[in-house]
């Protein structure tokens, strides 16, 4: 939508300009394009058209230069996503490292109490544990 917009707006622009320069081809201007040089008379249609095109050619550029920033921006977002990812992985793999380690061990304290028979109801209600 907002593409469509812009193009109208663009073709509002360019209609303008082109009644400008049609109106106003006859008469001839010469430029100072530095102190000491002066273009010979040319028709001031020319010069808003050149005008024009000096201007389109600049905000192509800082259009294209943003546009570079913009990808090299998401360049360094991708791999820096990529690299917590990893992160990620590696920090589940050693949770389940641990939670693997504290059933072993959950095993060996059934197993240890089982052969010792010990009763753990007298320390719980004193609040210690094993």
């Amino acid at each position: 939508m907002w593409n469509k917009i812009k193009l109208i707006l663009w073709l509002v622009i360019l209609l303008a300009v082109a009644y400008f320069v049609s109106m106003n081809t006859t008469p001839k201007i010469s430029v100072n394009i530095l102190p000491t040089f002066k273009t010979p008379e040319i028709p001031l249609a020319i010069v808003i058209i050149v005008s024009i095109i000096i201007g389109a050619v600049l905000i192509l550029l800082f259009t294209i230069t943003d546009w570079i920033a913009y990808k090299i921006d998401k360049i360094k977002l991708s791999r820096n996503i990529k690299h917590l990812e990893n992160e990620l992985e590696k920090c589940r793999f050693q949770i389940n490292q641990k939670e693997d380690q504290i059933k072993k061990l959950e095993e060996e304290i059934q197993i240890l109490k089982n052969e010792k028979n010990i009763t753990v109801k007298q320390e719980e209600e004193e609040g210690g544990t094993l």
